[in-house]
């Protein structure tokens, strides 16, 4: 493996309150081995929301990070706030991410609560999975669920897996990818199973449907398609890892945190198709030195921050050398001149002082603002998280307000 496979990638969880994103957090550490025993909210010994404040309040306040390593992959998982009172705090993780796993309960009237989670992601074109938690205790239709998904998404949805139902539970599912079956063990992996002849046909429409999705992104797919080919399983893997890295669609998978199902299908979609640090830096604008630091390119189209101009760098060396030879002669002259509208406006302002003389200072000084957690990537590639108490407002039953 080369330095630039090793570095580390970063997936960022984020989804509503109470979607079981935390759960999510500790099954993917204990999948992975990072930590040998699961801790629960109800017990308040999770790695995540392990803050004073986050355990008074049963809810995340803060971005949480934890190291992992999955089939010799390092991995850095951010476990976002749910709550809309600390949004930014997820968008602010978010923006550090390689990919997002937006978690989600199977309730339809719950959808439109990602809207503004799904438009952010879509705005910054940043690449996510849709993981729809839960499942051992869904009662919707999943098809009804994914219409009411799509229906707040900018991104076609791609279901990935089919459920196997035994009466009203969930007992497993059917990868549309590998065509396999695969039975939910509580704690273990998945077991591997034959597909049910009930279920044949439904699945052969499922897949072809993925397929057709997939085939709006390549016209070599397509024509494949219309002859009736069927494209091999490696093909379609490669189909889904670039529509990811390029954020043209959203893969969507089945699963319950609690009872570990379908998180170790959850890590596998992760290494195979999440973009690298190279592509997200390129994403953002910047470009990854011999040393793993990113720099901002200045020639980037449509970069906020624009370059100084000569003359202004000039102006600031001169005044701190206290020297104005590096000025041209020319400009020199305009430069200690004071400008005549500069000095209308200043008039303006004293004489509006005057005007209100009980504008005190102590009134038109700013607010201090809160300070928040900011997430950073190291030269190494690892995120970090620096997390500082906010000021919150607290109602009357000591929650966010």
């Amino acid at each position: 493996m080369t330095d630039t496979e090793a570095r580390p990638r970063c997936a960022a969880i984020v989804g509503p309150y109470l979607s079981g994103k935390t759960t999510l957090f500790e099954a993917l550490l204990f999948a992975t081995g990072a930590i040998h025993r699961k801790g629960t909210a109800k017990e308040k010994n999770t790695v995540g929301d392990s803050s004073p404040e986050a355990r008074a309040r049963e809810m995340g306040v803060e971005v949480s990070a934890a190291s992992a390593e999955f089939l010799g992959d390092p991995w850095t998982f951010l476990d976002c706030p749910g709550s809309i009172e600390f949004a930014q705090e997820a968008f602010n993780a978010l923006m550090v991410a390689d990919a997002a796993v937006v978690v989600c309960e199977p309730l339809i009237e719950r959808a439109l609560t990602l809207a503004p989670l799904l438009k952010f992601l879509d705005d910054h074109r940043i690449p996510h999975l849709l993981f729809i938690n839960k499942m051992d205790g869904a009662t919707a239709r999943v098809r009804e669920v994914i219409e009411a998904l799509q229906g707040v998404s900018q991104r076609p949805l791609v279901v990935r897996h089919m459920p196997i139902r035994e009466g009203e539970s969930i007992t497993g599912y059917v990868d549309l990818v590998s065509e396999r079956a695969y039975h939910y063990k509580p704690g273990e992996p998945s077991e591997l199973v034959t597909i049910p002849d009930s279920l044949m046909d439904r699945e052969q429409a499922e897949r072809t449907e993925l397929l057709e999705s997939l085939a709006d992104f390549d016209d070599a797919l397509l024509e494949q398609l219309l002859e009736d080919v069927v494209p091999p399983k490696e093909e379609v893997y490669r189909h889904l890892t670039r529509v990811l890295q390029e954020d043209l669609v959203v893969p969507v998978l089945l699963g319950a945190a609690e009872q570990d199902h379908g998180v170790r299908r959850l890590l596998k979609a992760l290494r195979h198709e999440v973009p690298g640090p190279e592509e997200t830096a390129g994403r953002r604008g910047l470009t990854l030195g011999n040393d793993g630091a990113p720099t901002r390119s200045e020639d980037r189209v449509g970069n906020p921050r624009r370059p100084r101009s000569r003359f202004s760098s000039a102006t600031k060396a001169s005044s701190k050398r206290g020297a104005t030879e590096s000025i041209p002669a020319d400009r020199r002259s305009l430069s200690s001149t004071k400008s005549p509208t500069r000095g209308a406006a200043a008039s303006s302002a004293a004489t509006m002082r005057r005007r209100r003389p009980w504008r005190t200072a102590s009134t038109t000084s700013p607010r201090p603002r809160a300070r928040r957690s900011t997430c950073r990537r190291s030269a190494a590639g690892a995120v970090s998280v620096n997390t500082r108490p906010a000021t919150r407002r607290l109602n009357r039953c000591g929650g966010p307000s």
